[in-house]
């Protein structure tokens, strides 16, 4: 008999936790973990369209400015060397020399969509010239491949190879764009081959991390002197057109 209301007596004694009682505030805690991650994350990705830093690792976006200043866009200098270009050099007053990476998703960008304005208000006129020169972060068989176009042809076929060179994938589509463009397939096979113009595509991009290029597209914009050199400003990324033009026609007033 003892031993058995000892037992009874210990079974009383037994504490029954419901998880009831955690639910709601349970609930609460899980809805503000959900809430602040998510606004994390929208915030972290909230970029525009229109401006890309140049990271060389790929690309950053940042807000939107048609406004400038020296922090923005630093004072530099580089040459427009031995390079193509498009404009007429004895009557340009300035330049604009693009640092280019054919696999650049913001370079391909900029010449669909700002290019062609440049182009028409301020080439056609004979105001600048726009020089084109290398940056290659992610190989560089694409811009072999236009250095050769270009000594082998020329500045108006090497810009239709220039055009349509974006995103090019192996070998065979580098052959046939040549092909297509017009050069001879011997000729560019041995240039190609044998990477004729390396050096110039590595002189190409310390000329451009002298002047501040850390990613592409990266440009310099400023006077054009009778030797070649460019004195103006860095534009480290792909801004908006409004953005060159304010330098632009700042250098032109000048």
């Amino acid at each position: 008999m003892p031993k058995k209301k000892t037992k009874e007596k210990e079974s009383s004694d037994e504490i029954v936790i419901s998880l009831d009682q955690f639910a709601v505030p349970g609930a609460i805690l899980l809805a503000g973990v959900i809430i602040a991650v998510t606004i994390f994350f929208t915030n972290k990705n909230k970029t525009t369209d229109e401006v890309d830093t140049g990271d060389t690792e790929g690309t950053t976006s940042e807000e939107t400015t048609t406004t400038t200043d020296d922090s923005e866009f630093p004072a530099v200098t580089t040459d427009i060397g031995d390079n193509p270009y498009i404009g007429d050099k004895d009557s340009a007053k300035v330049a604009i020399v693009e640092y280019n990476e054919y696999k650049c998703g913001y370079c391909l960008r900029h010449k669909d969509e700002t290019l062609p304005s440049i182009v028409e208000n301020y080439i056609n006129t004979g105001d600048i010239i726009y020089v084109f020169r290398e940056f290659a972060i992610y190989g560089d068989d694409i811009a072999n491949a236009a250095k050769c176009v270009y000594h082998l042809e020329g500045t108006d076929t090497y810009n239709d190879f220039h055009t349509g060179a974006f995103n090019l994938e192996d070998d065979d589509a580098i052959y046939a764009l040549a092909k297509s463009v017009g050069v001879n397939e011997s000729e560019f096979d041995s240039c190609y081959s044998e990477k004729r113009y390396q050096s110039e595509i590595d002189a190409d991009k310390a000329a451009g991390t002298d002047a501040g290029v850390q990613g592409t597209p990266g440009f310099v914009v400023g006077t054009l002197d009778d030797d070649g050199n460019v004195t103006g400003n860095l534009v480290p990324g792909a801004y908006p057109y409004e953005n060159f033009v304010e330098l632009l026609d700042g250098f032109l007033s000048e």
